[in-house]
């Protein structure tokens, strides 16, 4: 019987990790795999002409306010989930009654604004529960986060050539909407892997008077700033640098 219940015990963890693994590798959708549906973006489309096209016109060309379509509007949103332009239309329009719409509204109009530019359409509604495990990228698939976005990363602080410094072993960037981070994203980075990136950091000193960067050398960093990208690599226009950890073991 011992030996039976350990026969089980043993099938039960290997159908839970082979679970877990499927589910960690698991390819995350992107707005090109028909996220939503044609009779959803038809919903959309009609609440969008009433709360939303006195604005950006019925079009989505933009007048008072910036289009809502196009390829100067894609690169606002992608490389990011489809939750944070969700986010962003839930809590800032319509301009004159913020966040006055149901959710589903919402997320109807969203996938009004996909279909016009372009992103098909699929059998299934969206939701807001999937907005985050989908990504907004264009019509060519994931792509290099555009230069000038902000961006948040973690790394490890060394100096570079002359006056200036770097995060080496940084982490692959991922998109932000803020120059400072939110609450609790800092503690969380201790825990975010390195990676085999390297940052050169520009204007330190618009940082908060005592961060000395000499006090963090070898440290891993949380930093966020706008995307630099040259002839000497990519950098970091920073916003926002802190110590995570004193050390840079990964």
């Amino acid at each position: 019987m011992q030996r039976l219940h350990s026969i089980v015990g043993i099938l039960l963890f290997t159908a839970v990790t082979q679970a877990a693994l499927a589910q960690g590798n698991e390819k995350r959708k992107t707005v090109l795999d028909g996220v939503f549906t044609a009779a959803q973006a038809e919903r959309g489309k009609e609440a969008y002409a009433t709360h939303c096209s006195t604005c950006h016109m019925e079009d989505l060309g933009g007048l008072s306010a910036p289009a809502l379509k196009g390829e100067q509007f894609i690169d606002n949103w992608r490389e990011d989930s489809v939750r944070s332009l969700f986010t962003f239309i839930r809590t800032q329009m319509p301009q004159r009654a913020a966040g006055s719409l149901e959710e589903k509204m919402y997320v109807d109009i969203l996938a009004h604004i996909l279909s016009v530019n372009m992103f098909p359409s699929g059998p299934n509604e969206l939701s807001a529960d999937a907005l985050g495990s989908i990504d907004l990228v264009g019509k060519d698939g994931p792509a290099p986060i555009p230069k000038f976005a902000l961006i948040a990363l973690v790394g490890c602080l060394a100096r570079a050539d002359g006056e200036e410094w770097k995060l080496d072993n940084a982490s692959a960037p991922a998109r932000t909407r803020q120059e400072k981070p939110a609450a609790g994203e800092v503690k969380a980075s201790a825990g975010k892997p390195l990676g085999t990136g390297t940052f050169r950091l520009v204007y330190l000193d618009s940082l908060r008077p005592g961060f000395l960067p000499e006090s963090h050398v070898g440290h891993k960093l949380h930093a966020q700033g706008y995307l630099l990208s040259n002839e000497k690599g990519e950098g970091l226009s920073v916003t926002f640098l802190e110590s995570v950890a004193a050390t840079c073991a990964k």
